[in-house]
Order: C-alpha cells, then structure tokens, then sequence
C-alpha cells in the first residue's frame, strides 16, 4: 500500500509509527489469563485492566460477539462487561483502568483515545487520564484529572474519542521503585469525592460494556490496531504469567538439600517488567522420586527470583539430600502465578 493510500486510510498520520500505534495492551480484551469474571477489586480478569470499586460492587466479566456482528468493526470476539451496583457514599466508586509503563508516555503531546461502548439504558460515564510518579524516595505527586470528558452512552454500540493535551513531565521526580505510570480511567460510579475528576458524574448501577479500547498520539482516531493474539499474549504476560496445569502433568525438575526440603526452578515465558510476586495453589502438587510419589508436599519459599527465572522450595518428608526429583500437579485446579502489575 502506498503512503497516500495509508493516509487516505487512517488520516493525518505524520510523524506516527502504523504500527504498535496503540499503547493500550488488551485493548480488544481477547487475554483473560486469570479469569473470566470478577467482584474482588483489583486484578483479577481481564489482563492489563484494574477493575476497582468500593462501597459499590460490581462484577467485571468476559462477553462475546456474535459471529459475523457489524456493530462494532473489525471482527472482536470479546468484550468486557461491567454491572455495578451503586451503593451511597462520598469515597464510593466504580472503575475500570489501564496502568501503562512509564509516566513519560505521551507526555507534553496530544493523545487520542478511542473506543467502543454502550450501556443498559442512556447512562453517563467518565473518561479521565492521570500521571503517576512512581514509588519509593520522594515522588511527585500523581497528576489527575487530565482530560477529563463526561461520555453519553446509549443502548447501542458506538465509537467514542477524546482528545486531550497531556502534560509535560518536565521538573518532575520520578520514584526510585520504577513503577511511574500513565492512566487510563473509565469511571461507571463516582461519589461526590470525585467530582473534580468526573465532571461531577455521581453515583449510579447500571451495565457498562466497553470494546476494542485504543490511545495514540495525535488528535485524529485511526482504525483499531490489531496486534497477532501471540503477540497481545506475551505483551500481557510482561505483567502477568499464569501457569495452569493439568493432572499429573511435571511441571519442573530439582533436587533435595535434606530430608524435609528441595529447590526447584522455574523459567518464566516472558520476561518480566520486575522482579515478580510468585503464588502458588496451597495444594494440589506433588514431588516424584525414583518412580514414587510424595504429596502432601508444601511450597513456602520463593527464591532468587529474577526478570527471567526463579526458584521455590518445597517441604515435605522422605527426601534424601542430594537426590534429582521432580515436581508435579495433582490436580487440574492447580496454578503458579507470576505477576509484575503496576
């Protein structure tokens, strides 16, 4: 395709890379590594995204297209679905939002972010951007309600942009734990502690759907940009890894130091932004020996965790120091977890 057919395409992009346009990671919602619904706040579905809330409830979950839908362009297969349940008070909200590594991202530029929404019944929600500075020393101070723009949905699909200057980072401190980060914040329930940053939005239930989510610099919205699942896959597992495995399957190799203990090692798929929190099922695992099984095992140590690698201990009994074992599931409920989240 020629330049002019690429501009005639996607608009004024000059100076704009065609590809990885999109800072969202996820922004189709097609990883649900951990998931595919939630209440908890926090993480706990759809990759890349924090659904909060507090003093109102929610349930964030995983919905499908039809196939051969026209609604919304380009074929996605899902989308992500929020039903709140307003509860009043003051600090009270609902969200849904994307960290994006590094506060200098699109600073001291104009920013478009697009997507796709509909609600319940004509509901407002509200679109803000926020700069965070990090943790550890002495940061500056998070920067909020960057524009910030009221969204009038209706019962049927449609595509939304903001656009918005995003300010300059300059004289800035940045914190010393290399977690600064630029936010994107779809607020569904604000109490009224919010109003600076909602343009006053209020509280409210209602169901919320959200798709194909993009934010590129510029002031014109070109088409959704969209990445192989492989490559949208390990973008996600940068920030979180999730190990799922199946009954009786080996997981990894190690050897024993005593009678009660042994390391095992791990490599992740993906390195990782920093050194990660490892999880693990409580049970559900086993250690083979010589042809044998030993469970009962527990796993209460993470090791020399690395960007790359780690290493676990497990306790149990019936080792002898030295020996070569192998770590294994015992069930198809059991999981390690690997996660790096901003």
């Amino acid at each position: 395709m020629t330049n002019a057919a690429l501009l005639g395409t996607f608009g004024d992009v000059s100076g704009q890379s065609l590809v990885f346009r999109n800072k969202i990671i996820n922004g189709g919602f097609d990883i649900w590594q951990r998931g595919t619904s939630q209440t908890a706040t926090g993480y706990g579905s759809d990759d890349r995204w924090l659904n909060l809330n507090l003093g109102s409830t929610k349930t964030a979950s995983r919905q499908t297209f039809t196939v051969g839908q026209t609604d919304v362009p380009g074929n996605p297969t899902y989308w992500a679905r929020t039903v709140v349940t307003t509860s009043a008070g003051s600090g009270n909200y609902c969200t849904k939002q994307q960290k994006i590594e590094n506060v200098a991202t699109l600073s001291g530029q104009v920013a478009t972010l697009s997507f796709w929404a509909k609600a319940d019944a004509a509901k407002n929600i509200a679109v803000e951007f926020l700069q965070e500075f990090g943790t550890g020393g002495s940061p500056s101070a998070s920067v909020s309600a960057i524009g910030v723009t009221t969204v009038a949905l209706t019962t049927t699909w449609q595509r939304y942009t903001i656009t918005a200057t995003i300010p300059s980072i300059s004289g800035k401190t940045l914190g010393t734990n290399n977690d600064s980060n630029f936010q994107v914040i779809f607020w569904f329930d604000a109490g009224s502690s919010f109003n600076s940053r909602t343009n006053s939005l209020g509280q409210q239930s209602g169901t919320f759907d959200i798709a194909n989510v993009q934010l590129e610099a510029g002031s014109a919205a070109t088409p959704f940009e969209q990445r192989p699942i492989g490559m949208e896959l390990s973008l996600c597992q940068r920030y979180y890894e999730r190990w799922s495995f199946l009954s009786s399957q080996q997981i990894c190799l190690g050897q024993a130091y005593s009678t009660t203990a042994a390391f095992f090692f791990i490599s992740y798929l993906v390195q990782k932004r920093a050194i990660p929190n490892f999880t693990a099922l409580a049970s559900g695992f086993d250690i083979q020996k010589a042809g044998s099984s030993i469970t009962g095992v527990s796993i209460d140590e993470f090791y020399l965790p690395s960007l790359y690698t780690a290493r676990f201990r497990v306790t149990t009994t019936g080792l002898t120091a030295g020996d070569a074992l192998g770590f294994g599931a015992t069930s198809s409920a059991s999981y390690f977890d690997m996660s790096a989240e901003l």
